[in-house]
């Protein structure tokens, strides 16, 4: 697997713990919170009965996996106790419950979480730095144990500073995939597009033979703006070089280019996004097998690409997943998203190494690819995928589906591929306290640009971006 010379150095770096100086060896270092000085001699002591807790948002088939673990992990560990509780319906519900219970003292010890999640939590200096737990002697990881994990998801536990703290640990990743109606596609001779002038070329020609149809769709306006951010090459947010701390930049010109490339298909009917679809997913849309026939959807969400009942597979509809499409071909950029795992801290170094040891075994090879297995999320490791659980779910794959269900065990293993195949292209953007309001708040920006319908477009771009801004700092 093709990983580049610059970013291999910087992975092995920053994974030993070491302090990478900058390109500006004046800009200053900053840790987010303090790392937890974990003794090279520290023990799990089997004779101290420990009780932690797990909180998540998974519905009801994760949580019952994640239960048969706590029974397996009780096995090795009699006197550890976890305790797992959905403590949120959505990500967002898990957030706000973990910072009040913050706030209250009554944290969990261990939570899924999104980097978002993990800034706020840290104004109270909450998250707990893994990095001497990480590389602690006897508790830890060993180095290629540590390059076991896909690179690109490792890197996502070190956006929080510029000092290399690791303050969570990749758990059920995903990306966003290109969905298509390959029988359509087959029927119009159409190639998988590689470029957004590609798809709205395939849309265009849709829309000329199907006047009523939206062609495409984009689920997530906030992934929409910063992925594009990122693919037009305009800053978003970042790291200062001369004060270390984080700016938002996406007030540019180049930004508001791409706002009004994509507001142009709007106009022009070739696209729908989730707000302008009734807050309804475009794959509800693209499952009729009619009117829309592609959309960018969450990975860990590929099950959902193929309807309940088979009425529409059993007439010919088919379902194929690509790579993100770009600008810019030669310049691929998709943003990595699904939750991580962070622990957070305690008084109790007991607790802390057992909620440790719980998050090794939830983030184990094999653990991994068996959460990956049914959903669509990615294994995080490269031995999950030569694991007895991953390459059994490839055996059952067939190459040409013939039942539903089969059809969704192929779309699901191309889509969990497509982390193997395209490591290079994910990106993260960067955390701090405001970079949770700041994706909100954009893809809000968006949206109300998307969905505009009146004069002096420019004038009303640059307004809502002024506004969008001081509506973040202020």
């Amino acid at each position: 697997m093709h990983i580049s010379k610059l970013k291999k150095i910087l992975f092995l770096a920053l994974t030993s713990g070491l302090i990478l100086s900058s390109c500006n060896s004046e800009t200053p270092r900053i840790k987010l919170v303090e790392w937890y000085e974990l003794s090279s001699e520290a023990v799990l002591n089997p004779n101290e009965n420990i009780t932690i807790k797990f909180w998540h948002r998974m519905g009801a088939e994760s949580e019952n996996l994640v239960k048969g673990w706590i029974d397996e992990f009780k096995l090795s560990y009699p006197n550890i106790t976890v305790l797992q509780e959905k403590a949120g319906s959505d990500y967002a519900k898990l957030a706000d419950r973990v910072a009040l219970a913050i706030a209250a003292g009554g944290e969990p010890d261990i939570v899924e979480s999104y980097p978002d999640h993990v800034a706020r939590y840290a104004q109270a200096d909450s998250p707990l730095a893994l990095n001497n737990f990480i590389n602690h002697p006897t508790l830890g990881w060993s180095q290629s144990e540590i390059e076991d994990f896909l690179p690109t998801l490792w890197e996502e536990g070190l956006t929080y500073d510029n000092s290399g703290t690791i303050l969570s640990l990749p758990f059920a990743k995903s990306t966003e995939g290109f969905f298509y109606n390959a029988s359509y596609f087959a029927t119009h001779n159409y190639d998988v597009p590689t470029t957004w002038e590609e798809v709205f070329t395939i849309a265009q020609d849709i829309k000329t033979r199907e006047p009523l149809s939206i062609p495409f769709g984009y689920d997530s306006e906030d992934n929409l703006f910063i992925t594009g951010s990122e693919q037009w090459g305009a800053p978003y947010t970042s790291f200062s070089d001369s004060t270390g701390q984080p700016e938002i930049l996406f007030n540019n010109a180049t930004t508001k280019e791409m706002v009004k490339y994509f507001k142009d298909k709007v106009d022009r009917g070739l696209m729908l996004t989730r707000s302008l679809n009734g807050d309804a997913y475009t794959s509800d849309i693209f499952k009729t097998n009619q009117k829309l026939y592609m959309f960018v959807g969450s990975t860990g969400g590929t099950r959902y690409a193929y309807p309940e009942n088979s009425t529409e597979f059993n007439k010919g509809f088919r379902v194929g997943v690509a790579q993100l499409p770009s600008k810019d071909a030669s310049k691929k950029a998709q943003i990595q998203q699904g939750p991580n795992i962070t622990l957070l801290r305690k008084d109790n170094e007991q607790q802390m190494i057992a909620a440790w040891l719980f998050a090794k075994f939830m983030t184990s090879p094999e653990k991994s690819a068996e959460f990956s297995v049914p959903s669509g999320y990615t294994p995080t490791r490269y031995s999950s995928y030569e694991t007895s659980i991953w390459s059994d779910y490839v055996s059952r794959v067939k190459t040409s589906p013939t039942t539903i269900t089969e059809a969704r065990f192929k779309l699901i293993k191309e889509a969990v591929e497509l982390f193997l195949e395209n490591e290079d292209a994910f990106f993260t953007s960067t955390v701090f306290n405001l970079s949770s309001k700041t994706r909100t708040e954009v893809g809000a920006l968006l949206v109300k640009i998307l969905a505009y319908d009146g004069p002096n477009l420019q004038n009303y771009i640059d307004s809502q971006f002024q506004d969008s801004y001081d509506f973040i700092v202020n």
